[in-house]
C-alpha cells in the first residue's frame, strides 16, 4: 500500500511540476549547466537504507542563473532488456522518468563559469520501485534564468540497481586483470621511454592495479614480456635520450618493488598468462609469421610461473579487437595456448537467446572465454575525474544485476575482460570491488571454477569484417620487420653462440598494443632495425687500398675485424663487374674472436693488363652475402712478362733471319766461286 502511495504522489508531482516552485510551469531545455554525480551510496542499497547523492555543478553559459535544484528522476519500471544500458549511458531519454521526493537544498545563484556543490537524500523505502531489477535514475538542474522562467538547465543518468536479499542467484563474474604494458623494449634491455618506469612506480598505472586488486578474487592475466622488462630493468638499463643517444634509466628499484607486489598478490590466487606481448595474431599469419605466434606463447605459462614463484599452466590468448579467423585460432591454439580471449559478439548463441548465456564455449575443440560486451562497454567508459568513474560504476554493477536478473533463479558465469592498458581511477576499483563483495546479485570466481559450472550452448562464428582487418597492423609494418628479420638472420648465421633474446623483440615489435598507438610501434621497429644494422657492421672487412700482383696470379691480402663480444664465423669471396677477368677460390668459414681481427691471403688470377675493381665479400657458414663488400683495386704486371716475351722471340726470330741471310750469301758466293773455275778451266 505504501508503494502505491508513491506511486500516486509521484504522478502528482510530476503534473504540478515538482515540489521546489511556486510557478511549476518548466520551459524548453536549455542545458548550460555541468552536473556531475561523486557520491552515491550505499553501493548495495536495500530496505531500510538511504539513498545518499551528492557532486558539483558548473555553470558554462554566460548568463547568471538563479534559485536552482537538484531533483532525483527515477524511471517508472526497471529497464527491460541489457542493450537499454546502452542506450541510457548514450543519452537516451526514453527511460526518463518522473522526480522523486529527493531535491537538494535550493542554490541562490550561481554565476557563469562557477561551481558550487549540491547533494540530496531520500530513503530508499520512499522510492517507487515497484519490482527488482535496473532502474535509470536521472539527476535533473532546475533554474531560472534572466527572463524569470524556470527551466532544466543540467542532466546526467545513472543506474540504480534495486535486488533485495534472495531476489535472485548471483552471477558468476571472472574478472580478468591484466598485468601488461607498451613492449616499447629494443634490443639489449633498451626502452623508447620512461612509460614502464612511471607505470610502475607507487601511483602508476601497474602499481595501482596489484595494490588495489589485492585480496581480491580477481583473475590475474599476466604477460611475460611486461614481467621481463620489470626484471631487466632491476639491475640497471638505457632509455634512449634526447640530446644523447643513451641516458640511464632511473626506474630499478620501483620495478623491483612492484615485482616483489606482484608475486604477494598473485599466491594462491587465480593466476593466467597471456602469450608474450599479446602479438597481433592477425596481422602476423597475413605476414606469414606464425613462427612468432609459437614463441610468443610457447614458454609464456612457464616464463609466468618462474617470475610468481606460482604454478601458472593456462595460457589465455588475448587477440586485439577479440576476433580471429578460423586459421587464426588454430594457429594460436597449436602454439600452446589453452583458450582465446574473444568477444561474445564474435560467436553468438545460434538460435538467438532472450538472456546472456555462459562465457564459456569452445569452437573446433579450441576453449573459448567470451568477454562480455556490455561489460566491456562499461570498463572502457572514460574516468577522468570522480564524476566519470563514478558512472562508469553504476555501469557495471547495473550489467552484472541485469544479467542475473534476466533468469533469477539461473546462475551463469559472466566475463568482464577490460583493455589490456586499462587505467581506471583508484576510486573506481576500490568502490566496485567493495560492493561485489556485498550485492546479491553477483559474486567474483576464478576463471577455472567458472567455466566448470559453466553449460554450453551451440554458437556460430561471425565472420571477420573488412573492418577489423582494417584495425590490424598494416601491411607496410609488417614489410619492415620481415626486412629487419632477415637481416638479423644473417646476423645470427655467424654468431658462434646466436643471441637470446631478439625473437622475443619480434613478437614486441608486432604486438597488437600498438594498434592504438602505430607511431610509437614504428620508432621500436626503427630503433631495432638501425640495431641489426649496427651489429651487423661490427664485423666488417678492414682492408683498402690498391694491390699490385706480380704477374697474373698473387695473392691480395684480406684483413676481417669482429667488433662484437662474441666469437663469428665468417668466410670471403671476391666478386668483380668483369667476372671474365677475376678467377678466385672462395675462403672456407673461419673463425674471428671477438674484439680481435684476422688476417689472411686470397689467391686470385686476373686476365689482361691494367687495374681491376674488386669487391671483397663477407659470407655466412651456408655461403650467403653478409654486409656490405669493400671495394679494392688490383694491378697485375702480366703485361711487363708479355712484352718481355714479344722482344725476346723478335730477337730470335732476328738473329734467325739474319743466319739465314748469311748462309744464303755465303752458298752464292761459293756457287759464283765454283762457276768462276769452271770457266777457266
Amino acid at each position: 500500500m505504501a508503494r502505491v502511495s508513491i506511486l500516486l504522489l509521484t504522478c502528482l508531482l510530476t503534473l504540478l511540476g515538482g515540489p521546489v516552485h511556486a510557478n511549476p510551469r518548466v520551459v524548453a531545455i536549455n542545458e548550460s549547466v555541468d552536473i556531475s554525480l561523486t557520491h552515491m551510496s550505499p553501493l548495495n542499497p536495500q530496505p531500510g537504507t538511504t539513498l545518499r547523492l551528492s557532486g558539483r555543478l558548473r555553470n558554462r553559459g554566460e548568463q547568471q542563473l538563479s534559485a536552482l535544484q537538484v531533483r532525483l528522476l527515477l524511471s517508472t519500471s526497471p529497464l527491460a532488456t541489457r542493450s537499454e544500458i546502452g542506450t541510457v549511458a548514450a543519452g537516451g531519454a526514453d527511460r526518463d522518468g518522473p522526480p522523486t521526493l529527493a531535491v537538494s537544498q535550493p542554490i541562490a545563484q550561481l554565476a557563469p563559469q562557477a561551481v558550487v556543490d549540491w547533494s540530496l537524500q531520500i530513503p530508499m523505502d520512499s522510492l517507487p520501485l515497484a519490482a527488482t531489477g535496473v532502474y535509470v535514475a536521472g539527476l535533473e538542474v532546475i533554474g531560472t534564468g534572466v527572463d524569470g522562467l524556470v527551466q532544466r538547465v543540467g542532466l546526467t543518468r545513472t543506474f540504480l540497481p534495486w535486488f533485495p536479499p534472495d531476489s535472485v542467484q548471483p552471477a558468476r563474474l571472472v574478472w580478468l586483470w591484466p598485468m601488461t604494458a607498451s613492449p616499447a623494449r629494443a634490443l639489449d634491455g633498451v626502452q623508447l621511454n620512461e612509460q614502464t618506469a612511471a607505470e610502475l612506480a607507487p601511483g602508476g598505472r601497474l602499481a595501482q592495479l596489484v595494490d588495489e586488486g589485492a585480496g581480491s578474487k580477481v583473475t590475474w592475466v599476466l604477460d611475460p614480456a611486461l614481467l621481463q622488462t620489470a626484471e631487466d630493468m632491476t639491475d640497471g638499463y638505457q632509455v634512449v635520450g634526447t640530446s644523447e643517444p643513451r641516458v640511464t634509466g632511473g626506474g630499478s628499484a620501483q620495478a623491483r618493488d612492484w615485482l616483489t607486489s606482484v608475486k604477494r598478490v598473485t599466491e594462491g590466487s587465480p593466476t593466467v598468462a597471456t602469450a608474450y606481448a599479446l602479438p597481433d595474431v592477425m596481422a602476423l599469419e597475413r605476414a606469414d609469421m606464425e613462427q612468432t605466434i609459437a614463441v610468443a606463447t610457447q614458454r609464456a605459462a612457464a616464463d609466468v610461473s618462474t617470475a610468481t614463484g606460482e604454478d601458472v599452466e593456462k595460457v589465455l590468448a588475448w587477440p586485439p579487437g577479440g576476433a580471429l579467423t578460423p586459421s587464426a585460432l588454430r594457429s594460436v591454439s597449436q602454439a600452446g595456448a589453452t583458450s582465446v580471449l574473444m568477444a561474445d559478439t564474435a560467436v553468438p548463441p545460434t538460435p538467438a537467446v532472450t538472456y546472456t548465456p555462459d562465457a564459456f564455449t569452445s569452437w573446433a575443440g579450441i576453449d573459448l572465454v567470451l568477454a562480455d560486451s556490455g561489460l566491456s562497454a562499461a570498463l572502457a567508459m572514460p574516468q577522468a575525474n570522480r564524476g566519470e568513474a563514478l558512472l562508469a560504476r553504476q555501469r557495471f554493477l547495473a550489467e552484472i544485476a541485469m544479467t542475473a536478473g534476466e533468469l533469477p533463479d539461473a546462475a551463469r558465469s559472466i566475463v568482464a575482460a577490460p583493455d589490456p592498458l586499462w587505467n581506471p581511477r583508484a576510486s573506481f576499483i576500490r568502490q566496485t570491488l567493495r560492493a561485489l563483495q556485498d550485492v546479491p546479485y553477483a559474486r567474483l570466481v576464478g576463471m577455472g571454477k567458472a567455466r566448470r559450472q559453466s553449460l554450453d550452448l551451440p554458437r556460430s562464428r561471425v565472420p571477420y569484417t573488412p573492418a577489423q582487418r582494417a584495425a590490424e597492423l598494416p601491411s607496410s609494418y609488417m614489410s619492415d620487420v620481415r626486412d629487419q628479420q632477415r637481416a638479423a638472420a644473417r646476423l645470427q648465421a655467424i654468431l658462434t653462440e646466436p643471441a637470446i633474446g631478439y625473437d622475443e623483440s619480434v613478437a614486441r615489435q608486432t604486438s597488437g598494443l600498438w594498434r592504438a598507438n602505430l607511431p610509437e610501434g614504428a620508432s621500436l621497429v626503427r630503433l631495432v632495425s638501425e640495431q641489426v644494422r649496427a651489429a651487423t657492421a661490427g664485423v666488417r672487412v678492414a682492408t683498402t687500398g690498391t694491390f699490385t700482383l706480380p704477374g697474373d696470379t698473387g695473392r691480395i691480402p684480406v684483413t676481417v675485424a669482429n667488433d662484437l663480444d662474441q666469437e663469428v664465423t665468417v668466410g670471403i669471396r671476391l666478386e668483380s663487374d668483369q667476372p671474365a677477368r677475376l678467377s678466385a677460390d672462395e675462403i672456407e668459414p673461419f673463425e674471428v674472436p671477438a674484439g680481435r681481427k684476422v688476417s689472411l691471403e686470397v689467391e686470385a688470377t686476373v686476365a689482361g693488363a691494367g687495374t681491376l675493381p674488386v669487391k671483397i665479400q663477407l659470407t655466412t657458414p651456408t655461403g650467403r652475402r653478409y654486409g656490405q663488400p669493400v671495394e679494392v683495386l688490383v694491378r697485375t704486371t702480366a703485361y711487363s712478362q708479355a712484352a718481355a716475351y714479344v722482344v725476346t722471340g723478335a730477337f730470335v726470330i732476328l738473329a734467325f733471319l739474319l743466319g739465314m741471310n748469311f748462309v744464303r750469301r755465303r752458298r752464292a758466293r761459293h756457287t759464283e766461286h765454283e762457276r768462276s773455275e769452271h770457266a777457266h778451266e
